[in-house]
């Protein structure tokens, strides 16, 4: 009975704590219990942003004479492949074609630019310039901080870019910190100070002492596992960062085995799972870095939410709806090419953060999850309920 009340106690206390920090943080939450939206949704309501010129309400649809009028030319341009990157072109093809533009769009396979995660900075502006003074591409869509940056770096400033899937823009130098100003013809989704709150909010939920975390020693590394935000975090939480700088460029399974080594060497209890290639379960299998951690008693974190502690994160914070998103870019790809009336409705809402969380990996790293936590996660995955489990991953 002492036990159980004990474990009562500590529940309220973790309620009571994590109630405190989220209205600190200007997140109406209801302490009976909500779903994570309720939790987090306003941490980042209050900083995003549409970077890009809005009109005027009103309903969506194509111009009268749009029927008739020649194909939009679209550019696809990524460093390299990333299943996000994938998953969220096809969303924004979908939206397009659920609001009658992609008739008035054309993707030549020609203008699909991918160089390759082992190209130099160089290739990725030599490709940049190509489609900067290609007179046929009416829009570029840039996917990834390599690909805008390249961009804009070459930028004619006349060409629309939609910069998609970027991990950081103020890190990369994309979007001004102080302004939130970007290049006029660039249009970006951005929440301000997201992954600020990503990493607090980690950190209070399940706490830790040492939080290992691994990139490539470049601006765009560091953008990619957002280090800048974990080290300011780190130092007003008081926990210790343990950074492993020495990733290749392609943050390859090889270099990503060797960092999660020389991090448990080192004695982290935590470890971010960031949008690095080597977790790229499209591309390769990242499984055994997860059974390594787990083995080791590890909490791992991922930013990417579900797609990873389905597979055996402990918690994670899924950063993007993509439905939203993809009308979202949809509509300034209308909006942009003049495909939609100056009165059209714009999609406004581009993401809905959702807390996930793996039970089995809970239990076996011996946590007692926090009651606030389960309450308030929007996806748990548990493996001994196989009809639970697979209702959840059907997504």
């Amino acid at each position: 009975m002492k036990n159980s009340h004990t474990s009562i106690l500590r529940h309220i206390a973790a309620l009571a704590a994590f109630c405190l920090f989220m209205a600190a943080n200007a997140v109406p939450v209801a302490c009976a219990g909500t779903p994570a939206a309720a939790l987090i949704a306003a941490t980042t309501a209050a900083g995003t942003t549409p970077l890009s010129p809005t009109g005027p309400a009103s309903s969506i649809a194509t111009t009268g004479n749009s029927t008739t009028a020649p194909l939009k030319t679209v550019a696809y341009f990524e460093a390299g492949p990333y299943w996000e990157f994938s998953l969220i072109y096809k969303q924004v093809r979908a939206s397009l074609e659920q609001r009658g533009l992609l008739q008035h769009l054309n993707f030549p396979q020609s203008l699909y630019i991918s160089p390759g995660w082992n190209a130099s900075n160089a290739d990725y502006r030599r490709e940049a310039a190509k489609l900067m003074t290609n007179s046929s591409v009416d829009m570029i869509l840039a996917m990834g901080t390599a690909a805008t940056k390249a961009l804009l770096a070459e930028n004619n400033g006349i060409t629309p870019i939609m910069s998609i899937d970027v991990a950081d823009p103020v890190g990369a130098g994309i979007v001004d910190a102080q302004t939130g100003k970007t290049a006029p013809n660039l249009t970006i989704q951005y929440q301000r100070d997201k992954w600020y709150k990503v990493f607090t909010l980690f950190h209070q939920a399940l706490p830790f002492s040492r939080l290992g975390i691994m990139y490539h020693d470049s601006p765009e590394g560091l953008s990619y596992s957002n280090v800048n935000e974990a080290r300011e975090v780190a130092r007003e939480r008081g926990f210790t960062l343990v950074e492993y700088p020495y990733l290749d460029k392609a943050e390859s399974m090889d270099t990503c085995t060797k960092g999660v080594n020389a991090l448990l060497d080192q004695g982290v209890d935590a470890f971010y799972i960031s949008a690095l290639n080597c977790f790229d379960w499209t591309q390769g299998n990242p499984q055994p870095m997860f059974d390594t951690l787990n083995s080791r008693k590890i909490r791992t974190f991922a930013r990417d939410g579900s797609i990873h502690v389905r597979r055996g994160a402990l918690m994670g914070l899924s950063t993007l709806n993509y439905l939203p998103l993809g009308r979202f870019y949809a509509d300034r790809i209308g909006q942009r090419l003049h495909l939609l009336p100056p009165t059209a409705v714009l999609e406004k809402e581009s993401y809905t953060p959702k807390i996930t969380l793996n039970i089995v990996t809970a239990s076996n790293l011996g946590i007692d999850l926090p009651l606030l936590l389960l309450i308030s996660a929007d996806e748990i995955f548990d493996s001994t309920l196989a009809g639970v489990q697979n209702a959840t991953m059907a997504q």
